[in-house]
Parts: structure tokens; sequence; C-alpha cells
């Protein structure tokens, strides 16, 4: 516990695997109200961007550790005398802390850090206080004159994504896609560095691989697919380090899958040949577009590279071959995968197959780029691309998939994913939530499947039930359309506003409910909304 002469700290939570959440109680001790308060810290700890009851800005430091300042905002802002108010975030573990038990101070800050940290609160009376630091485990909070949210988030701005990428060189954004760092990284779970990663035309793994993938889906007759609805299913068929995911596990493995998937799952069965991997990420780095799309029509599925074409799909397509599979540690952090291949390989060596050597000419080449993963040699040909075509279809990877791939498709001539059947638009939306007596709180998961970025996004519906409370990652207003119906704008706010091409957020709120709903388990879009009536797209 940290005391200073007003403010005094805690800290608590709890570790499941991967992550954490933690609860920070600061407690008034003056005899005057704070108007507002600041909170700083070192980490070596990848801290959500959507914190309870305080903003949270980030600054990543020269050794490493990211330096977070919590500003109190919505009701955590003000801390009346003699009263506490306690605010918290989730966080991915950027170093070890095991997968349960209570967290401690020490676990969430930074041991070896070499200066102090200090944090800011602002007194509504003219009493003064002095300014302490203690260069111990634990933050300093002190009173000096207030600092508005607004001057804490310009002197300490965050990535454009959040938390920056914690000690890897890389951004955590390129253009209007996410690096995959921004759910995390892994580094030093592989044996190359950071640079050597990306050598030789590899570049950084984004969300522009899903649009390659969902447009691999799209030609084979099935409906886009998020990444968290890849991720569940790498963890549901055993293709994982952990049997559970934590944190932003789902994001990254779902990232991850969708980019070996479309990378490999293109190529005819009858054509499929390991070197065709190391040919065509080669001349995607280091060559020409017009010799990949040459490549595509000679191995691929019938009509995909046509396919490619006329949905203007080739660049996004072209990019992804370009991506290189250790970056960022994933490849090993979380999608080892343990699952038994023909009894003598796992999961691990076939994803292999899209890892080059330095010269990038030969494909299953081991973690250092210099010696083949030997026990991927010995598995079939058949077992491997069927491997990665139940990547595209989220099937048993060891059953025989898309067999009927050619002739499945139907290419779209617009150029755009299909439609979500709620929204009739590029932006899916899925309704859940928990029910509780007298209401329920809503999750609202939109995905924009399209290839653009999309900026103040909105969707409204008509419900008999009656928002109350709070929201999260939207602005709501609401029209009361008597007899007990209202009609809700939800758009999105803050971290929630604009969704890069292929991202899926998480926004919802609570409600007091209009009718009945003991009988049910879960919240669905049905109970949501009224009867005979659709949500629609702002």
């Amino acid at each position: 516990m940290t005391s200073t002469n007003s403010l005094r700290a805690s800290i608590s939570g709890e570790r499941w695997w991967g992550g954490f959440t933690a609860e920070i109680t600061l407690t008034n001790t003056s005899t005057q109200d704070l108007s507002s308060w600041s909170y700083s810290f070192d980490s070596p700890h990848l801290l959500n961007t959507a914190p309870w009851g305080a903003e949270i800005s980030a600054v990543l430091l020269d050794n490493g550790l990211t330096r977070y300042t919590l500003t109190g905002e919505d009701w955590g802002e003000r801390i009346p005398a003699g009263e506490s108010v306690t605010v918290g975030f989730n966080g991915t573990q950027g170093t070890e802390l095991g997968n349960e038990g209570e967290l401690s101070a020490a676990m969430l800050f930074a041991s070896d850090s070499g200066e102090a940290v200090t944090s800011q609160a602002g007194q509504e009376s003219a009493e003064s206080s002095d300014t302490t630091t203690n260069p111990a485990l634990e933050p300093v909070i002190a009173t000096p004159e207030m600092t508005s949210p607004m001057e804490s988030s310009m002197a300490s701005p965050m990535s454009e994504h959040g938390m920056g990428n914690h000690g890897m060189n890389h951004g955590s954004s390129s253009g209007d896609y996410i690096d995959i760092n921004t759910w995390g990284s892994f580094h030093g779970s592989n044996h190359n560095s950071e640079q050597n990663e990306l050598v030789g035309g590899r570049t950084a793994i984004t969300t522009e691989a899903l649009l390659a993938y969902n447009g691999l889906r799209d030609f084979a007759g099935l409906a886009p697919a998020s990444i968290e609805a890849v991720g569940s299913w790498a963890f549901e068929n055993g293709l994982t380090n952990n049997s559970q995911p934590g944190g932003n596990d789902l994001q990254g493995v779902g990232l991850w899958f969708a980019m070996q998937g479309a990378k490999v799952g293109w190529i005819a069965d009858a054509s499929y040949d390991p070197q065709i991997l190391a040919d065509i990420q080669r001349t995607a780095r280091l060559g020409s577009s017009g010799e990949v799309m040459q490549m595509i029509e000679q191995f691929g599925h019938e009509g995909f590279a046509n396919y490619l074409t006329t949905n203007q799909l080739e660049e996004h397509f072209i990019n992804t071959l370009k991506m290189e599979p250790h970056y960022g540690g994933w490849m090993h952090g979380r999608t080892h995968g343990f699952r038994d291949i023909e009894g003598v390989a796992i999961a691990h060596d076939i994803h292999h197959l899209t890892v080059l050597g330095w010269d990038q000419n030969e494909p299953f080449m081991n973690d250092t780029f210099d010696w083949p993963q030997w026990p991927a040699l010995d598995v079939s040909d058949n077992t491997v691309i069927n491997y990665y075509q139940g990547i595209v279809a989220l099937e048993d990877p060891l059953s025989e998939n898309l067999e009927n791939f050619a002739g499945s498709s139907s290419p779209s001539a617009s150029g755009t994913m299909q439609s979500d059947s709620l929204t009739g638009s590029p932006l899916e939306v899925q309704v859940s939530g928990d029910l509780w007596e007298g209401g329920f709180t809503a999750s609202i998961n939109v995905t924009n499947q399209s290839n653009q970025s999309l900026d103040d996004w909105g969707v409204s519906f008509i419900s008999a039930h009656q928002f109350y409370g709070e929201s999260w990652g939207v602005d709501i207003s609401t029209q009361d359309l008597g007899d007990g119906l209202y009609r809700y704008e939800l758009t999105g706010a803050d971290w929630a506003q604009s969704l890069a091409a292929g991202q899926a957020m998480t926004v919802g709120f609570n409600a007091l409910s209009g009718e009945d709903l003991s009988g049910d388990s879960s919240l669905t879009s049905e109970l949501l909304m009224a009867p005979g009536t659709e949500l629609a797209l702002l």
C-alpha cells in the first residue's frame, strides 16, 4: 500500500491464463474533496485500453517498459474527503505471472524501474500540499495542482490502437489495418531477433490478412468470419498452447490463423507441393504482382485468380503472402499447437510450412531459418493441404475439407464481402449478453467486413427495454415512441468510434427489462428488439 499526505492506493486483482484483472483502490485521507486525480506507474505488461472509472494513456520507455497514467473519469473522477474509489482494467501478461491466484503490486509494477513515478490530484479547495516521490516498487500519489485529462493525454500520448508494442520496433498499426502486437507480443519466444524477423521483404501481421482470408471463404461459398470466430475454432481444435483463451488471445490467435489459411488454402489439392509456398511468398516479397498472379492461376483452385481480380482483392492477398509468421512471437507464444499429426509431428510442425529459409528458397524451415522443421517433412501432402483448408472452412483440420472447392463458389462482382443478415451491410452485428433480475447487460459485437475503414458507425433498433446506467464504446440516444417502446441509436464513441478494415469490437450497455425475460438464459437479438422490427445501420 502506498501513502502520501492525502491519498492512499492499494492494489488487488486476479491472475488468469495469459492475463489478469487489476483493481486500484484510491482513498482520500484528507479533509478536502479531490476534484480529479491521476496515477502513474511503469509496467512490463500490456494494459487494455478500456479501463473502468478512468482514462488511460501510455508511453513506451527506452528500457522496454511502458509508463501508464490513469486519470479518473465519470464516476471515478471525484473522490470526496475520507472516501475511496476503485478503478480497474484488464491486461495481458508481459512477463510470466502464472495462470491463477491473486494479483499483487509487485506483479503489476516494474521492480527494476530506475526512476520515481509520480501521480497527481486536484483539490476542490485552495489547500496546498507537497509533492512527494518514492523510487520504491509501488508508485506514489501526490497532490499538487490539478492536471487535466486533456493535458495528461497530450503529455503521454497513446499509440493509435492502444498500448504500443512492448519492446517491438514495429508500430501497432499499418495504414487502415491493425498490427497483431496490438493484442500482445511474445517476443523472445522464438530464436529470431525482431530485426531479423522482417528481412527480405517480410512484413508484419495485420488485419489485412482477414480480408484475404474472408475473400477465400467467399470464393468457397462460406460466410465471412471474425477473427474471434477463427480464434475460438483454433482453441476448440487443440491448435494452441493453452486449452482456454485469456486476455486478447482470441483476436491474436484468430488473426494469426486467418493469415495462415489465406497463405495456403487457395492451392488446389492436385497441385499442392510445399515448394509452392516458398516460391510464391518469395515472389510476393521480392518479385512482381504479375508473377504472383500467374502462380495463382497455375496452382490455385480453378477461377480463384479471376475472383481476386474481379473483386479487387489482389493487393490484399499478395500483402498477406508477405507477412512473416514469426512476427510478434504469436507462433510460439500462443499458436504452438500440440495436436498429433499422423503420429510423426504436431500441429506446430505443420505451421512451419510458411516459414522460409534466409534465402527464401525452401519451405518448412525452423525458427532460425537455417534448418528444416524435420518432423513436418514426414507428414503426407494430403494431410497438410487439408489442414490448411480446414483453417479456411473452420472444420476439423484432420478431415477432408473443401472437397468441392472449385465448383462451390459464385464469385461476387461487387467487390464487397457478404452482407450481415441483421444490418444488410458490411457491418456485421452480433447481440449477446447476460440477464439479471429486472434487467440485462447487452454486448454488441460489431465487425467491419469491408476493405475500408468505417468511421462514425452507428446502428438503431426499437425495443421495449429501457436503457439504464452506463454504456461503453457507444453513445446512446433514446426516443420514446409510446406504448412502452423506445427507439435507440447507438453510435461508436471513444475507443470504438472507428473500425479498421477487418476489425471487430464489442461495445455494450445496461438496461431495465420492459418485459419478463426470466425464462431465458442469455440475451439475443430477438429478446433485445421489439417483435417485427429490425436492426438498421445509421
